[in-house]
């Protein structure tokens, strides 16, 4: 039976993956001490996390094709510790193109009585080619219906459904998940969607709970990926292959 997961460092697993053979790779690395499971905590400071990460996201670059994207959750960070600045753009050095930043709002939100609401998580989306149209990208809608054509009468609406924007409001959190930081399947179904195409390979190197995998095999999507964690590794390989069952 196909394995799908495989109990690796995502290093070993990278290189293990041929040259030009992912078309989206869609992962939720740690975020470094945003929670306080072990996982998110192996690095003394910021800057060895970014580099860790970078080093992944450089290896990544090599295994993805042409017109292939990379799509990855972060979080703001905390006072003086705020890596995604860094990996931002030290993963634009490392040869991918910054393509788009986006926020996904949660309806639970956290606050302190001298400051904001936080509702928020981060999505950055990278693509390998620099070129804007040579990169697989199908227009995402919401469920809300327009009301009108188009404000220009020469280039009308090519849908009466609303584009989705770089601001997500409508796919709420998971709020029992089974696994820390577990993201909803809605969220991940309009990556993937979105950034690959039916028989397509997408990527999962942080795969943790396999929901990912999970939802790339339910939309026909080819899909591979690794866990640290033997167990969970073990575990989310078994929740994929029950999905490909049904």
């Amino acid at each position: 039976m196909t394995q799908y997961v495989y109990p690796l460092d995502a290093g070993d697993f990278l290189r293990r993956l041929p040259l030009e053979s992912v078309d989206l790779f869609c992962i939720d690395p740690p975020y470094f001490g945003i929670v306080k499971d072990s996982w998110d905590n192996q690095w003394p400071t910021v800057d060895a996390y970014v580099a860790w990460l970078v080093d992944l996201l450089s290896l990544a670059r090599t295994r993805v094709k042409a017109g292939g994207s990379l799509v990855m959750f972060q979080g703001i960070g905390k006072h003086t510790e705020h890596p995604i600045f860094d990996v931002c753009a030290r993963t634009e050095r490392a040869g991918w193109t910054f393509r788009n930043w986006i926020t996904w709002q949660k309806r639970r939100a956290y606050g302190k009585s001298h400051d904001y609401l936080f509702c928020r998580e981060e999505i950055l989306w990278f693509s390998a080619s620099t070129d804007r149209t040579s990169v697989t990208f199908n227009v995402p809608y919401l469920d809300e219906k327009r009301g009108y054509d188009g404000w220009d009468p020469a280039h009308p609406a090519k849908s009466e459904f609303k584009r989705v924007s770089n601001v997500w409001s409508d796919i709420p959190e998971l709020m029992r998940p089974q696994r820390v930081c577990q993201k909803p399947e809605p969220l991940l179904e309009r990556i993937i969607k979105t950034h690959s195409n039916p028989g397509n390979v997408v990527v999962d190197f942080f795969s943790g709970y396999g929901s990912t995998g999970i939802v790339a095999k339910r939309l026909g999507r080819a899909f591979v990926g690794c866990e640290a964690i033997p167990e969970d590794a073990a575990a989310a390989d078994e929740r994929i292959k029950a999905t490909e069952a049904t």
